[in-house]
């Protein structure tokens, strides 16, 4: 599994993206680590929505399952199409990433009832990670991503743009209808030793942290859960 990294999410306004923006580049002296993409996740989750209501209890130790990728702005080149279990233990996060295989190529002609079965037999080598549970897609999430790194390992991405689609079971992923969310997100990732640094720089930035989740959020639009 990938290293613990601390995480703290802003949820930004235009005003505050903008703040936000320019604290960046007057601070961390972070710079970009790629071209802006659009970001594609697909989250799966247990007929009792194991981890819908792990988030909602507030349990500290949970994790997320979801399938991941990127493509341009016609959606015509697909890459990088991982399934991706996302571990969180309070404010630290991690996650492991699976390779799939042949997955691009069908992706969007791939009906949701019958996505998790195909990224099940895409995978190779050792599967127990997803031990016996029946999974099902839950909520499709895009957003257009901003991605900056420091020389300390500070990494700040900003996620603009961001759409949600409820995977009908019926319906291709290219079919999709979408709501829209009327607001970004910053993420600020950094490693334990760098806390106290990065803490002591954000109080510039006068802004509060807050728990948000985007599957929570998505979920919420759609009815399926009360979050705010």
């Amino acid at each position: 599994m990938s290293d613990y990294r601390y995480e703290m999410k802003f949820v930004l306004d235009e005003s505050r993206l903008s703040q936000a923006v320019s604290w960046l580049y007057s601070t961390t002296g972070a710079r970009e680590a790629h071209p802006k993409r659009t970001v594609n996740s697909i989250y799966f989750d247990d007929p009792g929505y194991s981890a819908v209501r792990d988030n909602l209890a507030g349990i500290s130790q949970r994790r997320k399952i979801r399938l991941r990728w990127y493509h341009d702005d016609k959606k015509e080149n697909i890459n990088s199409v991982h399934l991706e279990v996302k571990y969180r233990d309070g404010r630290l996060g991690g996650k492991d990433r699976f390779d799939t295989h042949g997955l691009e190529k069908e992706l969007l002609d791939l009906k949701y009832g019958d996505l998790f079965q195909r990224v099940h037999s895409s995978l190779g080598g050792d599967r127990s990670f997803l031990a016996d549970d029946y999974f099902f897609p839950t909520l499709h999430v895009s957003y257009e991503r901003e991605y900056y790194e420091g020389l300390d390992g500070v990494r700040v991405t900003f996620d603009r743009s961001v759409q949600f689609s409820s995977p009908l079971p019926h319906m291709k992923l290219s079919e999709s209808q979408v709501i829209s969310y009327p607001q970004s997100v910053m993420e600020v990732k950094f490693p334990a030793e760098r806390r106290s640094a990065v803490v002591q720089s954000l109080r510039a930035l006068n802004l509060t942290p807050k728990r948000h989740s985007k599957y929570l959020v998505g979920l919420a639009a759609f009815g399926y859960a009360t979050y705010y």
